[in-house]
């Protein structure tokens, strides 16, 4: 990359949880003014040497040099103090506050009399912003301005507090097509213009082929390859990433033979997702998939009712919701839904029964059924999907993932739908309890019930999908049949 030293090094870093090896004999470097790309599947280390590289993680083997000097740094403050920012996929703003507020979160300027000097911050953040490319209105709430200019607000506060090296974490997955274009030039004007240095954390290869001049691959916790991007490109290192060549042919796209359709989407637009049109017949599983920010999980809360749409129709078995349905109407509809966060799903210091029958506590015996009425209820569904331990009166929060996840499942098969919307079913689950829940979806699609398996883990939807549906930037890109000859390369070339 350059014949001056590197501004930072990681040699033969290690690092282990227990008797779980995370990164092993990791080596990476940065140059000033490089964008450095870091690519993986999900479990591959990324996170692990993120953490590592901003100071979260202090306990591991080899050696961290900045500026040619041997460091541990103490916390991600101390990252920050010698030059090192994080900039997190999750937006760590303030959005009531104004833009130059988030610019300045913490670090106000001052008058001589102590309070805060507005009209200096407002200036240099409206002159800095400017620098960038951005004229926009400083003193506005950020809330009033979309992602992407929140995003470059903390970008640029992290550039103010002293970085030199920024670590962008998938800076890009919850944006716009136009906002991504914008964030890609300003990534690309920091480290030519501004001669910052940045580590670009991502699974869209085509964005790391446009900002990167160089790439480095992990997998299962090692560093397989670290190449230039110009001499690279989108097929070699999805092979590198899955260790393995990829298929050159893609297979052709599927034709349903189921003859009653169970749920139908047409046309439907909202803020994440654009004209998508959807089928899902009885007795069929069909996977969604997409990575963070596609738009896929957001879609799934629109079918339940959770998330508004703009335009376009949803129907269950012939009848077509309101734009203002709500999720009663859509459990009265047929239509269950089981979120991706288990923990927002269900009540952790509640009982088990009291988790299944929530839904459906007028089926059971009015507003305020029995405790044995519940029991009664609760208990057959929860050994038809095998929770263990099978004990109505435990709090769910004391069952293992895989357990939490049944008894999500089991709450709508107290009185079953017609269609099963089920996102990242086996997420952080262990192999055995990951089969087991597949098993309880392919039951379903068995019985005649229609199953909408939403997931940004590949494996999840080869293993159980009739047909694939691939999702990016909110559309829709290809549908295909999973056939049995289907790989998940195939699925990493369209998002």
């Amino acid at each position: 990359m350059s014949d001056t030293p590197p501004i930072l090094e990681l040699r033969q870093i290690t690092k282990r949880f227990g008797g779980l090896t995370a990164l092993e004999d990791v080596n990476f470097d940065l140059h000033v003014g490089e964008t450095h790309a870091l690519v993986g599947e999900n479990g591959a280390g990324k996170s692990t040497l993120m953490r590592i590289l901003s100071g979260v993680y202090n306990e591991y083997d080899g050696d961290y040099i900045l500026d040619g000097q041997h460091i541990r740094l103490a916390s991600p403050r101390d990252a920050l103090s010698r030059g090192i920012g994080m900039i997190h996929q999750e937006l760590n703003v303030m959005p009531e506050l104004s833009v130059a507020e988030n610019i300045f979160l913490g670090r106000q300027p001052l008058t001589a009399m102590g309070s805060v000097d507005w009209r200096t911050m407002n200036r240099v953040a409206e002159e800095e912003l400017r620098k960038l490319g951005f004229n926009i209105n400083v003193r506005l709430p950020l809330e009033q301005y979309p992602l992407g200019i929140q995003q470059v607000t903390e970008v640029l506060r992290v550039i103010l507090s002293g970085a030199r090296i920024l670590i962008m974490d998938e800076p890009t997955s919850a944006l716009s097509p136009a906002e991504v274009e914008r964030l890609i030039q300003l990534v690309n004007d920091l480290r030519s213009r501004h001669k910052r240095s940045i580590i670009y954390i991502s699974h869209f290869l085509d964005e790391v082929m446009r900002v990167a001049d160089r790439v480095t691959v992990l997998r299962d916790g090692r560093n397989v390859a670290t190449v230039n991007a110009t001499e690279t490109s989108k097929t070699q290192l999805i092979s590198l990433i899955l260790g393995r060549e990829m298929d050159a042919v893609l297979p052709s796209a599927s034709e349903s033979t189921a003859k009653r359709t169970l749920l139908s989407i047409k046309d439907l637009s909202g803020g994440a997702f654009e004209n998508v049109n959807l089928d899902l017949d009885a007795g069929e599983i069909v996977g969604l998939y997409g990575l963070f920010g596609a738009g896929h999980f957001d879609l799934a809360r629109a079918l339940f009712g959770m998330f508004r749409f703009d335009s376009g129709t949803i129907t269950i078995d012939g009848y077509s919701f309101p734009t203002n349905f709500t999720a009663r109407d859509a459990i009265k509809k047929g239509l269950a839904y089981v979120s991706e966060s288990r923990r927002k799903s269900l009540f952790m210091d509640e009982a088990n029964y009291r988790n299944i029958t929530l839904p459906h506590l007028g089926h059971i015996g009015g507003f305020w059924p029995s405790y044995a009425k519940e029991v009664a209820a609760a208990r057959p569904v929860m050994e038809m999907v095998n929770v263990q331990p099978c004990k109505p009166d435990n709090p769910v929060g004391t069952l293992s993932g895989g357990n939490q996840q049944k008894v999500a499942i089991a709450r709508w098969i107290t009185y079953p739908p017609k269609v099963f919307v089920v996102s990242e079913p086996t997420r952080g689950m262990d192999v055995g309890a990951k089969n087991e829940v597949l098993s309880i979806l392919v039951n379903f699609r068995n019985q005649g019930y229609g199953v909408l398996v939403v997931s940004s883990e590949p494996e999840t939807v080869l293993a159980v999908s009739d047909r694939i549906v691939v999702m990016s930037r909110g559309k829709i890109v290809s549908e295909l049949a999973n056939t049995g000859d289907l790989q998940k390369e195939a699925l990493m070339r369209l998002i």
